[in-house]
């Protein structure tokens, strides 16, 4: 499998507008999918930031591909982190897993920013570069003299999955399950630039938000044209 800006802004192109398109139409079917809606929208924005950094990359020019790098990277290592478990919190209809998906969200934050805004000040603390047809993103965290890498990735992970795959919505517990595999496979076959490869994936997958909103769209138009007959 082939990456590269190409496919970056192709779906980029293809997530945005079906990102608007399920925000506004989450807005006549149930305002509590509003942040589940804008999904596919913010993947795009994030894929924007990665097309650009493949054109710096290709181009040579390593200032802009550091700057748009920590813009892909606020994206992947501080916003998903808050606005998953967000998202399922204002669905959740258990009292006990909604605060439990709030609270999620509030250590997914911190643990998000905690991690990224050192790179802020330390900028050799981020590597950014090609490898194998996808951008590998070396990083650096203030506790890495502590814990491994490898567990501050399962300790994100569990961030975004958990809130997802508990959730009692189906939605979220489908996609949950859909981008717990998209995981697996980034981990057995694009270990060396995970980062990338499962945000892409993850993006690729919130196309299943698009579906679901037209779906229940035209379910509510139809009971809309039942009900004025």
């Amino acid at each position: 499998m082939c990456f590269s800006a190409a496919a970056s802004f192709s779906t980029a192109v293809i997530l945005i507008p079906a990102g608007i398109y399920c925000l506004k139409e989450s807005n006549q079917i149930d305002k509590r999918y509003w942040a589940f809606a804008m999904l596919p929208l913010i993947f795009g924005v994030q894929q924007l930031f990665e097309g650009g950094v493949w054109l710096a990359l290709t181009h040579d020019r390593e200032v802009a591909a550091h700057n748009l790098a920590l813009g892909f990277l606020l994206f992947s290592h501080v916003f998903w982190l808050g606005w998953v478990a967000y998202s399922s919190y204002l669905t959740e209809s258990s009292v006990v897993f909604r605060r439990i998906f709030l609270m999620a969200a509030f250590l997914g934050l911190i643990f998000g920013v905690l991690m990224y805004v050192p790179l802020l000040f330390n900028p050799e603390w981020l590597s950014v570069s090609i490898k194998m047809h996808s951008i590998d993103y070396e990083l650096v965290f203030l506790s890495d003299t502590y814990v491994s890498q490898h567990v501050l990735a399962g300790l994100y992970a569990m961030m975004i999955l958990i809130p997802l795959m508990l959730s009692s919505d189906r939605y979220h517990s489908v996609l949950g399950v859909m981008i717990f595999l998209s995981g697996i496979i980034s981990v057995a076959f694009f270990d060396w630039v995970f980062i990338s490869v499962w945000c892409y994936f993850a993006a690729i997958i919130s196309l299943y938000i698009f579906y679901i909103m037209m779906h229940s769209s035209r379910a509510v138009s139809m009971v809309s044209i039942k009900r004025t007959r």
